[in-house]
């Protein structure tokens, strides 16, 4: 395990110890023999986080890692230990003898295994080959190895890249898929003196960014050679692939990687689309020990695109990782707010967004972040065995918040409470909102998540209306539009129902200038003012005049080409304006539509 991970532990224990002999200098009470059965081991997180009489301060205490983790382990095994044992077969006593007696890799290893996330027994099976080659590696390096036992457990961790290969009809090597996480292990353990570096001391949570791939070998040590001089700002060896406008053209029939291998040094050399450039530079970087992943996302006129995101590690020490989550080809013409890649660990699709609010959680505090997720694992179990009123559960969960803030899991379920109406108080809610608004303010995605159902108890319209307003107006000043107009559409909701129907129709005319390039949100919007017009004397004429107003102000070209955006905008102009009997109008958005798609349109 990392070293400040053993010494940070070490220190707590020493400190809890010292602690304890202090306040209690009578004979301690004989400890209570461990559940050791599948069906018994929930007792072990009750009697973690609960008393008696009411919770267990200890398990919600920061710097009580060590201690829940500790606990949550004991639980692990006793409640998998038999099917784990199963799965080994042989080898199953050899290893456990292993992980007894190196209690800090058998800690890390059961904690990270999350059975909502990952197979306990296929990862146990992985982490089993890693030991059988090399148990003295695996003991020096284990948050790589636990990183690898949670990607290759689940076909979907590895990143696969054989559909870049099928679309550009290359070839694609044999060793590709023979490629397992043995071999990932090896690599990192072969080439650790070349690839030295604060990427290697980070914790597994980032780590499983950097082996989750099947590049072949010679691959890597093409990438070691070509770019490890490089790998600060790496990700910008995107631009070192050739665009291949023929492909494009062709829509991928003809392509400069037709016939060829598909390896890195092929791409280089021969080019390709941004799905190439962003495959390129994701395994470039994982080969040279930087975390990374190939994004793909929309534009704002609805284009497809594909980008890479990489961790620029700069600083790594016993209370934190320091490093910002860098992008290269999220071309500012298109405003790609948000991509999507497969998480390595759980296999499921997430969001670049999530990815940076996960790392950062992990990296502000490594220590209070594994903490709190632990807590929040053990929750669900510990509620439903004590039959946690709402109370109660607010109270856990608010602990656990005092202990991280940043704890995404313990967020939703909070939110979760007040939307089914478990938790009613409209003060606690709003106090909640502003609280997660601030703790998120860099993760605004995030945040709005948890918002709506927050306030689900606060009655007052105005208040509800109020809130949303300020996000609006701070999703603005962040630059993310697809953002704002989600917010306006919901404030829309909010003073419809108070039949505020003026406001409401200005309120989305407002944004709609302010974004009128933003194609996936503002045909919605308008869709909306035509709705809402009915309900607005002369609103008809209203619409029709905003009409001619924005039709001018959308980009006629996305690129060289004419945009579908703006064509599609004139078409709902047009099926609106005849249908509201507006023939002046319709003859101007007509002239203007038959520019658009002559490119004469400025």
């Amino acid at each position: 395990m990392l070293a400040w991970f053993r010494l940070a532990a070490l220190a707590a224990g020493l400190l809890f110890c010292a602690s304890f002999v202090t306040a209690n200098p009578q004979k301690p009470e004989p400890a209570k023999a461990e559940p050791t059965k599948a069906e018994d081991a929930d007792q072990i997180l009750i009697d973690l986080v609960t008393t008696a009489d009411g919770f267990n301060d200890k398990a919600f205490i920061r710097g009580e890692y060590k201690h829940v983790r500790t606990q949550f382990a004991k639980y692990f095994e006793a409640k998998n230990a038999t099917v784990l044992k199963a799965r080994l077969g042989a080898d199953a006593d050899s290893l456990f003898e292993f992980l007894a007696a190196n209690n800090e890799v058998r800690e890390t290893l059961f904690t990270a295994i999350n059975p909502g996330e990952d197979d306990p027994a296929a990862a146990m099976a992985v982490f089993r080959d890693l030991w059988k080659t090399d148990a003295s590696a695996v003991k020096t390096n284990d948050e790589l190895a636990v990183a690898i036992s949670v990607v290759w457990d689940n076909p979907r961790g590895p990143y696969d890249y054989r559909g870049h290969q099928v679309r550009t009809k290359s070839s694609l090597p044999e060793e590709v898929m023979k490629l397992g996480p043995v071999d990932n292990f090896k690599y990192a353990l072969d080439r650790q003196a070349k690839l030295k570096g604060p990427q290697q001391q980070i914790p597994w949570e980032f780590l499983i960014h950097t082996v989750n791939h099947r590049t072949p070998l010679d691959e890597r040590d093409w990438a070691v050679t070509n770019y490890l001089k490089k790998r600060v700002n790496i990700g910008v060896c995107y631009k070192d692939i050739e665009y291949d406008n023929v492909m494009l053209q062709t829509q991928s029939k003809v392509c400069k990687l037709n016939d060829k291998p598909y390896t890195l040094a092929s791409i280089k050399a021969n080019g390709g689309v941004c799905a190439m450039q962003a495959d390129f530079a994701a395994r470039v970087a994982k080969s040279i020990g930087v975390p990374a992943e190939y994004i793909h996302g929309e534009a704002n006129s609805g284009g497809l695109h594909a980008w890479v995101m990489w961790v620029e590690v700069k600083a790594v020490n016993k209370d934190a990782v320091t490093f910002s989550l860098e992008s290269y080809g999220r071309y500012n013409l298109d405003h790609y707010y948000v991509g999507q890649l497969n998480d390595p660990k759980s296999g499921k699709e997430i969001t670049d967004r999530e990815l940076e609010r996960r790392l950062t959680a992990i990296g502000n505090s490594p220590y209070n972040s594994r903490q709190a997720d632990l807590l929040m694992r053990a929750y669900p179990i510990v509620r439903d065995m004590k039959e946690f009123t709402a109370k109660q559960q607010s109270t856990y969960l608010n602990r656990v918040l005092a202990l991280y803030p940043m704890c995404g899991a313990a967020w939703l379920e909070l939110a979760s409470l007040y939307k089914e109406g478990k938790l009613t108080s409209a003060q606690d809610a709003t106090l909640l909102v502003t609280k997660a608004i601030n703790t998120f303010a860099k993760f605004p995605d995030f945040s709005w998540k948890l918002v709506d159902d927050l306030l689900t108890p606060q009655k007052d319209k105005s208040a509800r209306s109020g809130v949303f307003v300020k996000m609006v107006a701070s999703y603005e000043l962040l630059g993310r539009p697809d953002l704002a107009c989600q917010g306006r559409l919901k404030l829309v909701e909010y003073l419809i129902d108070a039949k505020d129907f003026k406001p409401a129709f200005d309120g989305l005319a407002y944004t709609v200038r302010k974004f009128p390039d933003e194609g996936r949100y503002i045909p919605k919007m308008i869709t909306r003012m035509q709705e809402v017009s009915k309900d607005i004397k002369g609103g008809d004429g209203l619409m029709a005049k905003f009409f001619l107003e924005i039709l001018p102000k959308v980009p006629a070209r996305r690129g060289d080409a004419v945009s579908e955006y703006c064509v599609k905008l004139h078409e709902q102009a047009l099926a609106y304006l005849k249908d509201t009997n507006h023939p002046k109008e319709t003859a101007v958005v007509e002239q203007s539509l038959a520019r658009v798609k002559s490119g004469k349109a400025p």
